[in-house]
């Protein structure tokens, strides 16, 4: 039984204590139910947001964890999509998604070690600069490939089918993804608490104060590109089947880096379940308020980015998760002095001292 609560508590960091676990199973039971009562229309909506959550998660590791910045993150996700996606067409390699999956992932993982290399004497402005380097070079040459890109001819891809079962259907493949997404934020969790995960924190918080601990900065910076790189390649491998053909490069410029930058941004660096959201919002809003006028998934980026940057490192999340825990301490302080009256002093007494002490 202790080795079964030691497992889960692993996995408690991907969810704050201020909110309440019934929360939690209602978001569940949304996310898996709401795909048998929507139009294909939404189901295609969200699983093409998991996706977009799954590369900025990558973000949130490179940014919010290691401290560093990417401005090519849309490049990398494309040429997964790109490469994964000629290695499965017929007219390609013909290979299954598996294969194909993984050489997009790769590839991905690579071009994120290559940009990553130089960091040892760049940063800042210089990492920004080197990376959308990056990005450019990219659209000049994969995505103007018309064999990777397929040109302006339709080319087909399937989508998976695992053991017998299908994905092909709209509902399916959204649960396929949303299992990938789990395994992701499961994955992200247990390494933030590992030892090589707060190492990484470390680095991004001081890199002076980590080295000086005997922690390489130059390692795990690099290990958060590569991280970055490998979610990004996942990202562009899923994408690939969602459109049953190759999507159009605009998807992947330099101005879509900025997009999925300011999802981490706007959700905050501390919340892996912050960035599923606001990536919901970024995809959907614009559908659900066409019946009144136009809304572009840039302007609500933009406004994200302006806002998320003054907030600071907290972003929406954070200040979300600071009311409920102001709330939440408040109600245990008052059930501590109607049970202990004389014994619990405002003044001297912290209120997180008090609130702990009682929930304990």
């Amino acid at each position: 039984m202790n080795q079964i609560k030691s497992i889960l508590s692993r996995y408690t960091d991907a969810f704050s204590p201020n909110v309440p676990w019934w929360a939690y199973v209602v978001a569940a039971a949304v996310a898996i139910g709401w795909a048998g009562v929507v139009s294909t229309t939404w189901v295609f909506l969200g699983t093409a947001a998991f996706i977009t959550s799954i590369a900025a998660l990558g973000l949130l590791v490179l940014v919010g964890w290691g401290g560093e910045v990417s401005l090519a993150h849309a490049a990398l996700v494309g040429t997964a999509v790109y490469i994964s996606g000629y290695a499965m067409r017929n007219d390609g390699f013909g290979w299954p998604f598996l294969a194909a999956g993984l050489l997009g992932l790769v590839v991905a993982v690579g071009l994120s070690a290559l940009v990553s290399l130089p960091t040892a004497k760049l940063s800042g402005i210089y990492v920004m600069v080197l990376t959308l380097g990056l990005q450019v070079t990219i659209e000049r040459t994969i995505f103007t490939n018309s064999k990777l890109s397929g040109g302006v001819e339709s080319r087909y891809v399937t989508r998976p089918r695992f053991l017998g079962i299908s994905f092909d259907s709209d509902r399916a493949y959204y649960y396929l993804v949303l299992a990938v997404l789990v395994l992701t934020i499961a994955a992200l969790t247990l390494f933030r608490r590992s030892r090589h995960g707060r190492a990484l924190l470390f680095v991004g918080t001081d890199r002076r104060a980590a080295a000086a601990m005997g922690i390489s900065p130059y390692r795990y910076k690099i290990l958060a590109f590569l991280i970055a790189g490998a979610l990004a390649g996942i990202a562009g491998a899923l994408t690939t089947p969602l459109y049953r053909s190759p999507p159009t490069s605009l998807q992947y410029i330099s101005v879509q880096s900025l997009f999925l930058l300011a999802i981490p941004v706007t959700a905050g660096f501390e919340s892996l379940v912050g960035v599923v959201v606001v990536a919901l919002v970024f995809t959907m809003t614009p559908h659900a308020a066409a019946s009144i006028g136009e809304v572009s998934p840039l302007i609500l980026a933009g406004a994200g980015l302006t806002i998320g940057t003054y907030i600071g490192p907290g972003g929406f999340s954070g200040v979300l998760l600071d009311f409920l825990r102001s709330k939440r301490e408040s109600a245990l302080l008052g059930m501590a002095r109607e049970e202990n009256p004389n014994e619990v002093d405002v003044e001297s007494t912290p209120l997180t001292g008090v609130a702990q002490e009682h929930a304990r």
